[in-house]
């Protein structure tokens, strides 16, 4: 009988012998691993002391350098300036102490002297006979231009948002200001705020076109014929000087940065260029015209201590605060003016009897000891009707002018000559004795009874004086205004009953 083996009790086939390891190369394990070349990262490991010992192709790529410049070599040679001492303080530090660090930013040299922005994930491998470390280098470009895109963007939001800060702080304090002194503090105080200059000068132009500080730092920049403040009136235009060379050069011979008193006592020592500039530490200056219908009616100066430029949006800022401050300036002028007309005489430009009546009042409020007299002259023209009678209304305004010009130039400085009304005038004197009003009384009868001028030629006017007298005296409270104006009045009428230009004198 034939016999058959059954399949399970066949003899196993030997098994086929295993594919021998690739042998390892200069370059580690990995030299022939397409998953390890060709990954999104450089890849790296690296003895404990940072030798590059397997690297792929990403790396090699990243750096741009050969493959020999990178394996055997510390990783380090390939990092920055800055890189490196960051990776020897912090990253290799921090590798020790934890085993592994996540995403530390670092920049790679290359050859074209650029950098190349990386993230590096490092942990130490000790699963070996010998500690190694594999390192994980990520291309940041994207990254990092993202964050500086991000980082611009907040920025300029948080620049924005200053500037309407500054903008809403200017407006309430414009439209709080009374005088043009608050004014120019108020836009002093934003000019400094929107560039942190040390020095901020503001000046207004008066009525004669010179330049009057409204408001100034301790050292003042002066506006003088050739100043950064008048070229900026004269061009109307911002004026920018980034260093004292460029300044020494445009004023070389101007006091433009003189060494100054505190305002508003600033007295200006006239100094030379780089000398001024450097006396009042100078080195660069922006000078931005206040404009009011196009004409330049005043000038912000901000001085710096170091060579600056100023960004375009900061000098719009400056430029923004300065057009802002032009209606505030009209509102405080159209009130100044308000004031001025209601307490002055329309005609001869004289204060009024209001003003006077207030006048009167301070003086009389002062009862201090060393308060002194205090005499009020009464001027009734004598002859004047005549005047009208022949000239007509017109003709007695000029000679009104006229007579009030000659009160005005014969009176000592800081008294008062106001007009009541028609022909009287009304004459304050302080700190006067009895002969100083005596030949001040007679100063003002001899100047009008001087000829009159043009067509009022020829006919006589004279002056009734009456004078009330008050010495001060802190034991009386019955003496008012409106009773030396009384007996004022009555004295002047005492005058006109005994003849004419002539003066009587009241003792109250």
């Amino acid at each position: 009988m034939t016999q058959h083996k059954s399949v399970t009790d066949a003899e196993p086939e030997p098994a086929p012998a295993p594919a021998p390891a690739p042998a390892p190369t200069a370059d580690g394990p990995h030299q022939h691993d397409d998953a390890f070349d060709h990954a999104p990262c450089g890849l790296l490991s690296a003895t404990a002391s940072g030798v590059v010992t397997t690297v792929n192709d990403t790396f090699v790529q990243m750096v741009g350098v050969p493959r020999e410049e990178v394996v055997g070599h510390y990783l380090i040679e390939r990092l920055t300036r800055g890189s490196k001492l960051f990776y020897e303080t912090r990253f290799m530090p921090l590798l020790r102490d934890q085993g592994r660090v996540n995403e530390m930013a670092l920049d790679l040299q290359l050859p074209d002297e650029s950098a190349l922005s990386v993230f590096v994930n490092a942990a130490v491998d000790d699963s070996g006979g010998e500690p190694s470390i594999r390192f994980a280098v990520f291309d940041a470009t994207v990254r990092r231009n993202y964050e500086r895109e991000l980082l611009a963007a907040r920025r300029a939001a948080e620049l924005s948002e200053k500037r309407v800060r500054i903008l809403q702080a200017a407006t309430t304090g414009f439209g709080t200001a009374d005088t043009e002194s608050d004014l120019g503090a108020t836009l002093a105080e934003a000019a400094r705020a929107a560039t942190d200059a040390p020095q901020v000068t503001v000046y207004f132009s008066n009525d004669d076109g010179d330049l009057v500080p409204a408001a100034a730092d301790a050292t003042i920049i002066a506006a003088g014929q050739s100043s950064p403040a008048t070229l900026a009136l004269q061009r109307a235009v911002t004026q920018t000087w980034s260093d004292a060379a460029t300044l020494s050069a445009a004023f070389p011979q101007a006091s433009a940065f003189p060494q100054a008193s505190a305002f508003p006592q600033a007295s200006a020592i006239p100094q030379t260029g780089a000398v001024s500039a450097r006396r009042a530490r100078i080195e660069s200056l922006v000078a931005v015209p206040i404009v009011e219908a196009g004409v330049a009616t005043g000038a912000l100066l901000c001085g710096f201590g170091r060579p600056r430029i100023l960004e375009p949006s900061t000098i719009e800022l400056l430029e923004s605060l300065a057009e802002q401050s032009v209606g505030a300036r009209q509102r405080i002028r159209l009130r100044e003016q308000i004031v001025f007309q209601s307490l002055h005489d329309a005609l001869t430009g004289l204060p009024n009897r209001l003003y006077l009546q207030r006048r009167l009042d301070d003086l009389l409020a002062d009862n201090t000891p060393d308060a002194r007299a205090i005499a009020l002259l009464f001027v009734d023209l004598d002859g004047f009707k005549a005047v009208n009678d022949k000239l007509g209304h017109q003709g007695g305004d000029l000679v009104l002018r006229e007579v009030s010009a000659r009160l005005t130039s014969v009176v000592r400085a800081g008294d008062t000559v106001a007009r009541l009304g028609g022909d009287e005038f009304l004459i304050i004197c302080e700190n006067v004795s009895e002969d100083q009003i005596v030949d001040i009384a007679e100063r003002l009868r001899e100047s009008v009874r001087r000829p009159l001028d043009g067509e009022a030629a020829g006919l006589p006017v004279s002056a009734s004086v009456g004078v009330s007298f008050y010495s001060a005296d802190e034991s009386r409270n019955d003496v008012t205004g409106e009773t030396l104006i009384r007996f004022a009045d009555e004295a002047m009428y005492e005058s006109k009953r005994a003849g004419k230009d002539r003066f009587t004198f009241v003792q109250v």
